[in-house]
């Protein structure tokens, strides 16, 4: 119960992390087919808002007949019908878009529409799944196949083929076939409900998920033969997608794409070179473009924002994230390939997991962050100004540290995300500890928990000291965060070693599972704190680390300060909580 209450819990909101991005394309496309601004945009965005909040607090309906008490199929078979509201919100707002604008029946145009249709249908299934007693019907049958690609495929498949023809032009020379993408729609939207309709059917006379054959004369033989020819309409549809696809892509490379040819109105249509824009425009609307029919040679003249480079090197403005106002300069990285070699060693450590090849998946992972050390050695550059004119006699820094950069911001989201990993760790170990008391193994000795805490505190201070005695020397700064991170090892090492001798196992207990998950949670973390230290110190080796470019050194102090604290907070709370 703990495993399928730990699995939902993140196989729920995965879903909906395919949906969001779906639905924000969407409100794109709505826009540019209807001509018209999106209807309820403000409420379009709290609802996606609210639907990514809800959907962690729904995963328990997967698990209804597995003899929750009524409370709690209460509770979430209410959060399920909730996480309805929000959706049925930006599908409104969509409709209200079209019905007042001038639609266009285009190929992102049918996408969008055959997506709303095949998505309400699998919401309205949802609602029904929702509801406890029909769900002690329908579990585990086809009809939970039937409503998931429904939702899938409306929620998701349909509005990627409508970005598909809707941005392609802007990466080719040559836009999508117009009349083939017509065929394209007919079948994959025909053949997905001669597919899934009849499962709704079959999963209603009983015929369970997962079971790859039936015996016969139960009545399950037309509504499969049926599912498979929707099946094959289905392919069709995708195959002859592809044909378009390859046909489209066969041109020479060149310069220069197809453009706008659906009139888009949002800032990614302006004209661009190879690989920003003449100038960065300031923008009064959501739909610049139509606003201000000039927008686009004007931004191609030059007469906006870093109409040159200020500093000779490739950057870009970084602003205000609610007024837009420019805050200071950044410096991007310049042609490299490690960022290339980077994606295709990460691709193949994944990939080489799927298939259990380990070897060769740590070799990738090993030369993955080789490569991405690699690519991040130029950041942190020296540059002769301190400020830079970036237009209309506007003067900007060219490098921030602290809270006004937005590497900054990013490492504190990063450890914000990390903490509520570590905390929901920690609330199971209590609510074990909380059903279980008696079957608690004793903890290690207290006189072993001081050493634990002093080691911990010492990589504690030594991480948050580092960046005052930069303005002496780079290389003692890394030699604290070497040290910092040696001595949190040296403590997780302690611990694990204490835990171990009193013969508590993973496999063994909830206890002994959570106590090692929290010990591996402080591992990867402490691996990564002493990979970013190496980094300091190599860069410091190189006269690299030196004020007032400091961004790496205020980086690596945060992360090693957390995976300190958090060291200690789990060294502690496993003994408080390991007294039987």
């Amino acid at each position: 119960m703990l495993w399928q209450h730990l699995f939902w819990f993140f196989g729920h909101p995965e879903v909906y992390i395919i949906f969001l991005p779906a639905a924000g394309m969407m409100s794109m496309i709505v826009a540019t087919v209807a001509k018209a601004e999106l209807v309820g945009y403000r409420l379009i965005v709290l609802a996606m808002l609210a639907t990514g909040f809800i959907s962690f607090g729904v995963w328990a309906h997967h698990m209804f007949t597995t003899g929750m008490p009524p409370m709690t199929t209460g509770f979430f078979s209410a959060a399920s019908m909730a996480v309805s509201v929000p959706a049925g919100i930006q599908v409104f707002s969509w409709i209200a878009t079209l019905a007042i604008g001038k639609r266009s029946f285009n190929a992102p145009g049918l996408f969008v529409l055959g997506s709303i249709v095949i998505f309400v249908t699998g919401g309205l299934t949802g609602v029904m799944v929702a509801m406890v007693p029909f769900d002690w019907q329908a579990h585990d049958s086809y009809f939970i196949v039937a409503h998931l690609h429904y939702v899938l495929i409306g929620g998701m498949v349909f509005p990627l083929f409508a970005a598909f023809y809707y941005w392609i032009p802007m990466v080719s020379r040559r836009a999508l076939s117009e009349r083939l993408a017509k065929w394209v729609f007919a079948l994959m939207f025909t053949g997905m409900n001669v597919a899934f309709l009849p499962m709704h059917l079959a999963g209603l006379q009983g015929m369970p998920r997962r079971v790859y054959t039936y015996l016969p004369g139960q009545g399950l033989e037309l509504p499969n033969l049926v599912s498979t020819i929707g099946a094959f309409m289905l392919a069709g549809g995708i195959l002859l997608f592809l044909v378009d696809l390859a046909r489209n892509f066969r041109l020479a490379p060149g310069e220069g794409n197809a453009g706008n040819v659906y009139d888009g109105a949002t800032l990614e249509w302006l004209p661009s070179e190879l690989y920003s824009t003449r100038s960065i425009p300031v923008i009064r609307s959501r739909e610049p473009l139509r606003d201000d029919p000039k927008l686009a040679g004007d931004v191609a003249a030059g007469r906006y924002f870093l109409p040159g480079s200020a500093t000779g090197l490739r950057e870009t403005l970084v602003t205000s994230p609610l007024l837009a106002e420019p805050q200071y300069l950044q410096i991007m990285p310049g042609p490299s390939a490690w960022p290339f070699a980077a994606a295709i060693f990460t691709a193949g450590f994944f990939l080489a997991l799927t298939v259990q090849a380990y070897m060769f998946a740590w070799v990738s992972a090993v030369l993955a962050i080789v490569c991405v050390l690699c690519w991040l050695w130029d950041t942190d550059r020296k540059v002769e100004q301190d400020e830079a004119d970036v237009g209309a006699g506007i003067m900007v820094p060219t490098y921030v540290t602290g809270p006004s950069s937005h590497g900054w911001w990013a490492m504190v989201i990063l450890l914000i995300v990390m903490a509520m990993i570590f905390i929901m760790a920690l609330f199971s170990l209590a609510f074990l500890w909380s059903n279980q008391p008696t079957f608690w193994a004793a903890p290690p000795p207290m006189s072993e928990v001081w050493t634990i805490c002093l080691l911990y505190g010492a990589a504690l201070l030594a991480a948050i000291m580092a960046r005052p005695l930069l303005r002496r020397r780079g290389l003692l700064a890394a030699g604290l965060f070497l040290f910092s991170a040696l001595s949190a090892g040296a403590a997780l090492w302690l611990d694990w070693a204490g835990w171990s001798a009193t013969g508590l196992a993973p496999q063994a207990s909830g206890q002994g599972a959570v106590i090692y998950a929290l010990q591996a949670l402080e591992a990867c973390a402490l691996g990564i704190a002493l990979l970013m230290a190496g980094y300091c110190a190599a860069r410091a080796a190189c006269g690299l680390l030196t004020l007032p470019r400091s961004n790496t050194v205020d980086l690596t102090m945060l992360f090693l300060a957390y995976s300190a604290a958090q060291g200690l907070v789990g060294a502690l709370f496993g003994r408080a909580f390991g007294m039987p």
